[in-house]
C-alpha cells in the first residue's frame, strides 16, 4: 500500500504558490473582489495546480537515478524508492489528463495554456534543461503561461506593458534559480555536469534585473 504523504510530498505543495501567478490579471486589472471572477479564478488555481503536480511527478520518474545523487533531491520519495515508478507515471497520467479534463470546462484557451504547460515541461524535463539559456527560457515561460492562463479565465487583456514586466521578472527569477542550484552542487560534482559558471549567471541576473525595473518603472 502507497502511503499518501510520499504522494502529497511529490507533488510539490510548497510549490503550488505559484499558481497564485493566475490572479495577477484579475488583480491588476481591479477585478479582484468580482465574485464570479474570483471563484473561476481559485478553479482555474486548481486545475494548473494538479497540471504541476503532474510534471513535477514526471520529473522525479525522469531523474530518480541523479536524484539519489544529489544533496537535496535525494529525499524526494521516488528517488528514496517510497513511490515506485510505475505507480509515479501512472499518478503523472491520471494528474496530467485530469487537468486537461477541467479545463475544457473553463475555456478552451485555458486549455490550451494548460496543455502547453504541460508539454513544455515534458520538453524541459527530456531535453531542454541540459541546453544553457533555452532551460532559462522555459523556466521562465512556465510564469509567463501562468499569467496568460489567468487572463485567459476571465478574458481580460493584457497590455503590452504587463506582458514586458512579467517577462523580465519570470527571467530574473529563472536565472536565480540557476545560481542557487550552482551554489549548491558545486561541492557535489557527480550530480549533473555544470552549465553555468558564476559570472555567466551573474550576468544574466544583472541583465535582467535592468530590464525588469525599466519594465516595472
Amino acid at each position: 500500500m502507497v502511503h499518501i504523504w510520499p504522494i502529497i510530498r511529490s507533488a510539490r505543495p510548497t510549490h503550488w504558490v505559484k499558481n497564485a501567478a493566475l490572479l495577477a490579471a484579475l488583480f491588476f486589472s481591479g477585478n479582484l473582489f468580482v465574485p464570479e471572477l474570483f471563484n473561476a479564478t481559485l478553479f482555474a488555481i486548481a486545475v494548473f495546480t494538479m497540471a504541476t503536480s503532474s510534471v513535477y511527478l514526471f520529473n522525479d520518474v525522469i531523474d530518480s537515478e541523479y536524484d539519489k545523487e544529489h544533496p537535496v533531491k535525494k529525499h524526494r520519495p521516488i528517488a528514496q524508492g517510497l513511490i515506485s515508478l510505475p505507480f509515479a507515471v501512472f499518478l503523472f497520467v491520471l494528474l496530467s489528463f485530469g487537468s486537461l479534463f477541467f479545463a475544457s470546462f473553463v475555456s478552451f484557451f485555458f486549455f490550451l495554456a494548460v496543455l502547453s504547460y504541460i508539454v513544455l515541461q515534458i520538453f524541459y524535463t527530456l531535453i531542454l534543461k541540459t541546453l544553457p539559456v533555452f532551460d532559462i527560457l522555459a523556466i521562465a515561460a512556465g510564469f509567463i503561461l501562468r499569467i496568460w492562463a489567468g487572463a485567459f479565465v476571465v478574458n481580460l487583456h493584457l497590455s503590452v506593458w504587463f506582458i514586458l514586466c512579467t517577462i523580465s521578472v519570470a527571467l530574473f527569477l529563472a536565472a536565480g534559480k540557476r545560481k542557487a542550484e550552482l551554489s549548491i552542487l558545486e561541492a557535489h560534482t557527480k550530480s549533473r555536469r555544470f552549465l553555468y559558471t558564476h559570472p555567466q549567471l551573474d550576468s544574466y541576473l544583472t541583465m535582467f534585473a535592468t530590464s525588469s525595473w525599466i519594465a516595472w518603472a
